[in-house]
Order: C-alpha cells, then sequence, then structure tokens
C-alpha cells in the first residue's frame, strides 16, 4: 500500500515519537522531465516543536554518519546557502558547486557594450 509509510510515521508520532526518519527509495509516478530521475532515495524526516535549524543539523548529521558508516570517510562541514544567494551566484536553486560555474557581471565588458545586440545593452545586467 503506498499509504502504509505514512501510517507508520503517524504510528510512531501519536506513541510519542517526536522525531523520526528513515531512508527510502522512491518512485515518481509523474511525468518524466529532464531534469528529473524517475527512482532516488531520500531521507524522510518527521519532527515535532522544531526550528529549521534542527532539520538542517539533523539531515547534516545522518548524511556524516552515513558517510562514516558505509565509506568509512569524515565529512567536514556542509556549505549552506540562502535561496537568494543561489539564484543571484547561480541562476538556479539546486546548483551544483562541485564546478567553478558561478555567473558573473558582465554588463561593463566592452564586447558587451559594442555588441550591438539590443537585448545586451538594454538589460540592466547581464550575466554569464
Amino acid at each position: 500500500l503506498p499509504q502504509s509509510p505514512q501510517m507508520y510515521k503517524q504510528t510512531l508520532m501519536v506513541s510519542g515519537y517526536d522525531r523520526y526518519f528513515q531512508i527510502v527509495r522512491c518512485f515518481r509516478d509523474e511525468d518524466l522531465r529532464a531534469d528529473r530521475q524517475p527512482e532516488f532515495t531520500q531521507i524522510d524526516l518527521e519532527m515535532a516543536h522544531v526550528t529549521a535549524e534542527d532539520v538542517m543539523r539533523t539531515g547534516e548529521g545522518i548524511a556524516r554518519a552515513m558517510w562514516k558508516a558505509t565509506l568509512d570517510v569524515e565529512i567536514g562541514e556542509i556549505p549552506r546557502i540562502t535561496y537568494t544567494e543561489a539564484m543571484d551566484r547561480y541562476g538556479v536553486d539546486n546548483p551544483d558547486i562541485r564546478f567553478d560555474m558561478e555567473l558573473k557581471d558582465v554588463s561593463e565588458l566592452d564586447v558587451i557594450k559594442s555588441s550591438g545586440f539590443a537585448p545586451l545593452q538594454g538589460a540592466e545586467m547581464v550575466k554569464g
């Protein structure tokens, strides 16, 4: 039953567990998109009376423990950026920061100013 995991979580929560997580294999039953995998694994958290920082710290702790237990690798601090910073620096809300692919303001470059291409010349800022 697709509802079984949800029922299990609800049973744990009403029986007094205020924090619970599971590692879940997920299969998308929606239309495929180029930027989405049809199946993936996720960490599913259920937590009561917590802050956003509690959720982030718990997720990071689980990731560290999994890397240590499976590969015997200690990972350091996991970098965090805000949505606004991600959009400003990378142009997407889920950047792959393994590669140095930050957007840069190129509005003042001579090649942009002298291009004769109206959309570039009339833009407040050109990032590339």
